[in-house]
């Protein structure tokens, strides 16, 4: 692990710049993704966002335009003056954000079931996980929180899925880390905006993918965000859900490998 602009980071690679930039909660979700070998022909670079691992919280407020900075100051650090981005949940926003505030960093997005924008399903359902999830955390409860907040978008096996790909010191660690995501980022993402207007300023090729196995509300915001993007595909994997990069990260590599394949300039 390196770290730069106050951001650790993971490498490997060269080629076209594929930037994985994790979800919320904790910050290893893109760990098993970051090895795939459908992803050898690129450079990866794999960000531990503000706040997780070991990457401090920032000292201003948090915000989802905030995390974009940092992620896009990291790459500008590396010398990257063009990269794919990889995002899952809030991260896609994080992602959509970057490619509004320097979209010449952004050469397309990849974006893994977006938190948002979101819709009625969405609503319905996070007083069923959200609500709780920000009460028990309120309370001083993280566990709780971490607990109702993963089974609401991954279902009840989430434990064995961490325990499985991390062992008992990584789903402790994820548990430890998603203080901040509840205190922090997840009421940054609830007052954060992204609409028609935004979205027809993004200029840079889009593929989102959702799972057939997720959670009705992600696929929502799905069709919700290509009725909104000029330059846009869906893709929905089959057997795969919010869980993906822990469960099937070849298979995402695989479809992460064949859009950027598609929109990266050919040689000259």
């Amino acid at each position: 692990m390196h770290s730069l602009a106050g951001l650790d980071y993971d490498e490997r690679g060269a080629g076209e710049v594929v930037c994985l930039v994790h979800a919320g909660v904790f910050g290893s979700w893109f760990a098993p993704l970051f090895d795939q070998p459908a992803l050898d022909r690129f450079r990866i670079i794999r960000t531990i966002r503000p706040g997780y691992g070991r990457s401090p919280a920032s000292s201003e407020p948090a915000s989802i335009t905030t995390h974009a900075r940092r992620c896009g100051e990291l790459l500008r650090g590396l010398g990257i003056t063009r990269a794919h981005w990889v995002g899952h949940s809030s991260s896609c926003c994080i992602g959509l954000q970057l490619a509004l505030d320097d979209p010449g960093l952004v050469a397309s997005l990849i974006l893994l079931e977006p938190a948002k924008p979101s819709g009625k399903q969405r609503e319905v359902a996070a007083s069923t996980y959200v609500g709780p999830a920000l009460a028990a955390a309120a309370q001083g409860d993280v566990a709780r929180a971490f607990d109702v907040f993963l089974r609401g978008v991954g279902g009840d096996g989430y434990r064995e899925v961490l325990r499985a790909r991390f062992g008992d010191d990584g789903l402790a660690e994820a548990e430890r880390e998603s203080a901040y995501f509840f205190a922090e980022e997840l009421p940054a993402l609830a007052a954060w905006t992204f609409g028609p207007a935004e979205a027809a300023r993004v200029a840079a090729p889009a593929l989102l993918i959702c799972g057939a196995e997720s959670r009705p509300w992600f696929r929502e915001n799905v069709a919700i965000l290509a009725d909104m993007l000029p330059d846009v595909r869906t893709e929905t994997l089959s057997e795969l859900d919010h869980l993906a990069p822990l469960t099937h990260p070849g298979e995402l590599a695989s479809t992460i490998c064949e859009f950027v394949s598609h929109t990266a300039p050919t040689p000259s």
